[in-house]
């Protein structure tokens, strides 16, 4: 992740980067919102098309930015420094510094960005609705497409596996269960890594029946287990390596 990025500013105060599978995406994701936008709007010039998609493409990936920032300013509020943030092929990633101090704190952050897609999904839907009653026919296109990627980034975000926002959540809820950041680690890693395979396998499937595009879901899939692998290896936070030897020698 570190390497092949570069260094764009900083958002308050948090140092922020592009990695270079980003521009791919951007490419990506503008061809597809221009083909989208060509089945919906037939008679929109080529140029006009590639640049709604564009502006929606860019538009997008400052959502991802304000939804990592989410991750990074609630993680501050616990007293976690953030080295910073940066976009990527799977979206965005804010790089915490060591782990949240409690199954609290890290529940907290995790829901921090898929609570900040949703409201700003919700926002551009508000918007489309208010572009229709105006007739502006492209701005409409525009934000309903940015409600609909918001809220599926959102959604995707809560499944159940590390590196994923759902994984954090699955953690937290283990780790207060059983007392065990270790033991909820290695559960919420196992449930990315289940998450990598089956893209793998919808993206072969996809392939087999026609549907190359599917193939898309490969690189996602390789990027998810990677990830996933290293979430496993994971420390418990230091407090509560401290409380567990408290606790084995108040047994011993």
């Amino acid at each position: 992740m570190r390497r092949f990025r570069f260094r764009v500013g900083r958002l308050l105060g948090i140092p922020f980067s592009v990695h270079a599978s980003w521009f791919l995406v951007l490419a990506l994701a503008v061809w597809a919102v221009t083909v989208e936008f060509g089945a919906e709007l037939p008679r929109l010039p080529l140029l006009e098309r590639i640049a709604m998609a564009g502006i929606t493409g860019l538009a997008f990936f400052s959502c991802l930015a304000i939804h990592e920032v989410a991750h990074a300013v609630v993680a501050r509020r616990f007293g976690v420094r953030v080295r910073g943030i940066t976009l990527f092929l799977l979206g965005g990633v804010a790089e915490i510094e060591g782990e949240l101090p409690s199954p609290g704190a890290e529940f907290a952050v995790a829901l921090a960005g898929p609570g900040t897609s949703i409201a700003i999904g919700s926002l551009f839907a508000l918007a489309s609705a208010w572009m229709h009653r105006l007739g502006w026919t492209w701005a409409e296109a525009v934000t309903i497409t940015l409600a609909l990627v918001n809220l599926g980034v959102a959604l995707f975000n809560l499944i159940p596996g590390l590196p994923l926002d759902g994984g954090r959540i699955l953690r937290a809820a283990i780790w207060r269960r059983t007392g065990s950041f270790d033991r909820a680690t290695r559960v919420a890693a196992g449930g990315g890594r289940v998450v990598a395979a089956l893209l793998i396998a919808a993206a072969t499937a996809s392939a087999l029946a026609g549907q190359p595009e599917g193939l898309w879901y490969v690189p996602m899939g390789v990027f998810i287990w990677y990830l996933a692998r290293a979430s496993g290896r994971a420390k418990a936070p230091a407090e509560t390596r401290a409380l567990a030897l408290t606790r084995e020698g108040e047994a011993a």
